[in-house]
């Protein structure tokens, strides 16, 4: 959702909500709107021969969808299951999946003059999924492209 605000010089900001995640001690910004729920780590079941960014399934509500670990499309480490754990629910045009993370650090409001190229500053796997990063803090969030995490994990 983009919401636009007027600054003090009447010129149009447009603003992006996002949800800020932890993965292996980096911030990831998710846009809202692909976000449907967050919860803490349910139990899941393992299923053989898939890819090893799959760590299984889980029942929500009667529904079931995969519970993947994205950190292996960042180019990260593998992520360490703890107990700590939240997962994102994010639902797509065709189907909905279950991102891990190591916690949410709420929803942050990111006006789309301080998105930046993150391009140089991660690595090659991760910059082809990132969409631009944001300073809060002296901390940077990087804004996650989910349809080419998706595609990604395809």
């Amino acid at each position: 959702m983009i919401k636009v605000v007027e600054n003090k010089n009447t010129n149009p900001i447009s603003e992006d909500r996002v949800s800020v995640i932890e993965i292996n001690g980096y911030l990831f910004g998710v846009d809202i709107l692909k976000s449907k729920e967050v919860f803490p780590l349910p139990s899941f079941t393992a299923v053989p021969n898939t890819k090893e960014f799959v760590l299984g399934v889980f029942n929500l509500r009667g529904e079931i969808y995969p519970l993947v670990d994205i950190s292996l499309v960042l180019g990260l480490e593998p992520k360490p299951i703890q107990t700590s754990d939240m997962v994102m629910l994010l639902e797509g045009d065709r189907a909905g999946l279950g991102i891990i993370t190591d916690r949410i650090h709420g929803v942050h409001m990111i006006s789309s003059n301080s998105i930046k190229s993150a391009k140089g500053s991660l690595p090659l796997e991760m910059q082809e999924v990132i969409s631009g990063m944001v300073s809060d803090r002296s901390t940077e969030i990087y804004l996650l492209n989910l349809e080419r995490v998706i595609s990604a994990l395809t």
